[in-house]
């Protein structure tokens, strides 16, 4: 009985709502449909915009992301230079430490080649009074007393001599270890000069500037062609940089004693003569006058723009 109750009462349900929608006029239905339309409009507009709006969110995101990635590559790279200065500083603070002690050795050194100098110095005076002693001893009376006095005197001449012999080769072997610590001082601080100006300029170092002109020296030696002879060899090398971007090499001849300046592209930049001047007297000095050696006083800038440090 409940069941077909059920049924009857489901049947009756859209007859009910037809009942109840015959009270209303068509215009008031029309009305009511086109406020429930409009509504469901704004409602998918707001949806649409609000999609809209987490759509550029989710691609502002992947952009940070991928800004993320990079900063994080960036600072794996810092990391691995910091590691690289950081073991060079180490070697320059060895370097210094090693200079410390060369000329520790150097000053203690002088101060046992003087107070040798000085023993020297009165050793020699001593002969000098026996030999005098020895002067007078001659034009005496007594003939005994005489020998025993030369004798006396030649020994200890013997003694005087083969120490001022000992003294004077001491001497010379302190002079060589002197020299040799000398060099080798001057040598690993001419090392620890080069390797401070080439963490300070890295790779490639700004040698000569003025107005948009500039000279850098070249990190790698550069093979070059002669165009008259077609030898070829190899030298260092300066890069001429102009403001604008524009770049060429300048290496040297040792056929010709010129500068070779490589082609340019059409339109490009012309070096002006003083900035080649000063490319063509520098490339001689160290190609030809150094043997292709750099040092630091080479690597020193010379800085002609106002602005520059």
């Amino acid at each position: 009985m409940n069941a077909l109750n059920q049924a009857a009462a489901q049947e009756l349900q859209p007859l009910s709502e037809l009942e109840a929608l015959s009270h209303y006029t068509p215009e008031t239905l029309l009305e009511a449909f086109l406020h429930a339309h409009n509504q469901q409009t704004q409602e998918w507009n707001a949806l649409v915009e609000e999609n809209q709006a987490l759509t550029v969110k989710v691609a502002d995101l992947e952009s940070l992301a991928i800004d993320a990635q990079n900063y994080a590559n960036q600072i794996i790279e810092m990391e691995k230079e910091i590691g690289a200065l950081q073991e060079e500083n180490e070697f320059c603070r060895n370097m210094a430490l090693e200079a410390e002690k060369i000329a520790k050795a150097k000053i203690k050194r002088d101060q046992e080649y003087t107070a040798l100098a000085r023993q020297l110095e009165l050793s020699s005076a001593r002969v000098k009074e026996l030999q005098r002693q020895l002067t007078e001893l001659k034009g005496s009376d007594n003939p005994q007393k005489l020998r025993e006095q030369i004798q006396r005197v030649k020994e200890k001449s013997k003694e005087r001599d083969a120490k001022i012999t000992r003294l004077e080769r001491t001497n010379q072997q302190l002079k060589d270890s002197i020299k040799t610590k000398d060099a080798q001082m001057v040598t690993a601080i001419d090392k620890i000069k080069r390797l401070e100006m080439e963490i300070r300029n890295g790779g490639f170092t700004g040698i000569y500037h003025e107005g948009d002109h500039h000279i850098i020296l070249w990190p790698q030696m550069i093979t070059s062609v002669n165009k008259e002879t077609g030898q070829t060899h190899t030298s260092r090398a300066l890069l001429h940089m102009h403001q604008s971007g524009t770049a060429r090499l300048i290496s040297y001849d040792d056929e010709t004693h010129s500068v070779l300046i490589h082609k340019a592209p059409t339109g490009g930049v012309r070096i002006p003569k003083d900035v080649l001047q000063f490319a063509e007297n520098w490339l001689f000095n160290v190609n030809v006058t150094q043997k292709g050696e750099v040092t630091p006083k080479d690597l020193v800038q010379i800085n002609l723009n106002a602005e520059a440090a």
